[in-house]
């Protein structure tokens, strides 16, 4: 055969293969199914790709295609370069790649923590990153997805006179991606609140925010962002959700299932018969460590007690006895400092003061 023909023959070759196997041609493709994006065929895990994202492919081998996988993130989720990398993500949970500069942009895939990223192009809230990566080629259909899911949204100019934010071809070595010029403003806007009831049942915080005990009640903690939750139901603007993670074993206690968390120091104070002998679960701000003098007749002479405040954002002062057992603990709780106690109600109003007083069962530091 002519050298000339066996020249062509080697050009059209792979492309029949891959045609016959089913897998997309180098240029714009669609990912079918939710797939792993992998550093090589079988390789580690990079990121999740979420269906409909689009992908550039680049070559195949056996059933994989190296593809190129292009996005946004929020600097919130940035960390510093490495390696031969402009930024890395940075977040524990992972960290959502958007098609647009946009919250609400539609999302294309969920990286891990520690990822290498090229970037091209950046702003004070958004960077525009590439990586190329695996994936199953039968999960990947020919030609871009609908203009209207990938197409990246420009992002808003900065501010007069502020100054450009750097790319990654600007950016010294060492220097974390996500500084900003100080005082700088915003460059997208604070996207409008989803409603709950079009949440789905996994969601991911966008920012640093509270998680409260009801919908307006105490607070229990602050999530950060990219922290990662289960949603239920939704009340007036609030949703109540599940959140999965790690404390230390020594830091739990058992459940008591008949302590209350709801009942206040003033209803003890307005029903005493009603409330004696309830055993409750609160958060309370420890004032000092005290004994008792004959003056407070609900406790005994030189009884052992925490003077404390709340529960919660309730400013009342309480009396908590302690047992033999708890006094040492007692002793070394710093003033104002922040325990959950599990107490049965020796007396909700005390004579004289009206101080509630209750019986310490279990101290939890916060």
């Amino acid at each position: 055969m002519r050298p000339d023909r066996l020249a062509i023959l080697a050009l059209l070759l792979p492309a029949a293969l891959a045609a016959q196997a089913g897998a997309p041609q180098a240029g714009a493709a669609t990912v079918t199914a939710a797939t792993e994006f992998r550093l090589a065929p079988d390789g580690r895990v990079l990121a999740q790709l979420r269906p409909g994202a689009g992908v550039r492919t680049v070559t195949q081998s056996g059933g994989w295609t190296q593809v190129v996988l292009d996005g946004w993130l929020h600097v919130s989720v940035i960390g510093p370069r490495k390696d031969s990398f402009a930024l890395t993500v940075k977040s524990p949970n992972g960290a959502l790649m958007r098609a647009t500069a946009d919250r609400n942009g539609a999302v294309v895939a969920q990286l891990e923590d520690g990822m290498g990223l090229m970037q091209s192009q950046r702003t004070e809230q958004w960077a525009h990153v590439q990586r190329t990566g695996w994936v199953l080629s039968k999960t990947l259909k020919a030609g871009a997805p609908p203009a209207a899911t990938v197409a990246a949204a420009k992002p808003a100019p900065p501010p007069a006179g502020a100054k450009p934010a750097p790319t990654s071809a600007t950016t010294a070595p060492g220097t974390p991606p996500s500084a900003a010029p100080a005082g700088a403003a915003s460059a997208a806007a604070a996207p409008p609140p989803v409603p709950p009831e079009s949440l789905p049942g996994d969601v991911m915080v966008g920012h640093a925010t509270p998680i409260l005990t009801a919908p307006s009640g105490v607070a229990l903690g602050s999530l950060d962002s990219a922290t990662r939750l289960t949603t239920g139901p939704a009340e007036r603007g609030w949703v109540k959700v599940t959140l999965e993670g790690w404390v230390r074993q020594a830091d739990l206690v058992p459940l008591d299932s008949n302590a209350l968390s709801s009942v206040s120091a003033a209803d003890l104070r307005a029903q005493p018969d009603k409330y004696r002998g309830t055993t409750v679960r609160w958060q309370v701000q420890v004032i000092a460590y005290q004994t008792a003098d004959p003056l407070r007749k609900d406790l005994g002479t030189d009884e052992p007690y925490l003077l404390a405040r709340g529960p919660g954002a309730e400013n009342s002062l309480l009396y908590l006895a302690l047992p033999p057992s708890l006094m040492q603990q007692g002793k070394t709780l710093k003033p104002m400092s922040s325990i959950v106690i599990i107490a049965r109600v020796r007396s909700g109003k005390s004579d004289p003061s009206g101080v509630p007083v209750l019986d310490v069962q279990r101290i939890v530091l916060r």
